[in-house]
């Protein structure tokens, strides 16, 4: 007889289990929605980065030839100028086109449904502020190579 009652209770517990797990589930997949949602924004804009990299090389090719010509300190230091500020900036899309790939080649989404859901959170949380650091790293270094470049 106490068998029969315990069924019901049984049931009942695995149900809400069940439930709760679900829940944790769904948690996991929003969160690692919103961790690719960054990554599906930013990663369009890596072939920008290539495209910007080969005009600044252009442009640094085009100073050294300029700078040939010129009889000038003032000019010289001008087009030096010139040349280092599109090298820096070179330098600043090559590090954000390497921190992408290198979140894309580090990131471990297989290992999520290995985790507990309370660590995959974390997990995610963790990876969603690398991104959004690298997101802003690349937004940054392509504005900025834009402005000095006049393009838009």
């Amino acid at each position: 007889m106490i068998q029969n009652h315990l069924l019901p209770v049984a049931f009942s517990l695995l149900f809400f289990v069940s439930c709760q797990n679900s829940g944790q589930g769904d948690a996991v997949k929003t969160a690692e929605a919103e961790v690719f949602k960054i990554h599906d924004e930013v990663m369009p804009r890596v072939s920008d980065i290539m495209k910007l990299q080969k005009q600044l090389k252009q442009r640094i090719a085009a100073t050294d030839s300029a700078q040939e010509g010129q009889n000038t300190p003032s000019a010289t230091l001008r087009t030096d100028e010139e040349k280092e500020q599109a090298m820096r900036l070179n330098r600043r899309l090559a590090e954000a086109d390497s921190l992408m790939m290198n979140w894309m080649s580090n990131y471990n989404g297989d290992t999520l449904v290995t985790l507990k859901p309370e660590l995959a959170i974390q997990y995610l949380d963790a990876e969603k502020q690398k991104i959004a650091d690298v997101q802003k790293k690349i937004t940054s270094s392509i504005a900025d190579a834009k402005q000095f470049l006049g393009v838009k």
